[in-house]
């Protein structure tokens, strides 16, 4: 397989550090509302920017990433 090959709506673009709860969502495969809910209660790690909610994505991958996984 070569890079002429690649389907590009198949391929992932780079990771945004911080986006709006809505594309988070999208991207994640959740409703909306379930993000917003989530952003509300904390669950998931925001940053206000002006009148905008931001999902800081940065924040929660370092979240992830130091959590002990058990099998």
């Amino acid at each position: 397989m070569s890079l002429e090959d690649l389907d590009t709506a198949k391929v992932v673009g780079p990771q945004q550090d911080v986006e709006t709860v809505e594309s988070w969502a999208d991207r994640n495969g959740l409703t909306y509302g379930t993000a917003r809910a989530w952003a509300m209660k904390g669950v998931l790690p925001t940053v206000k920017l002006g009148k905008r909610r931001m999902v800081n994505s940065a924040l929660l991958r370092t979240w992830l990433l130091e959590q002990e996984w058990t099998a």
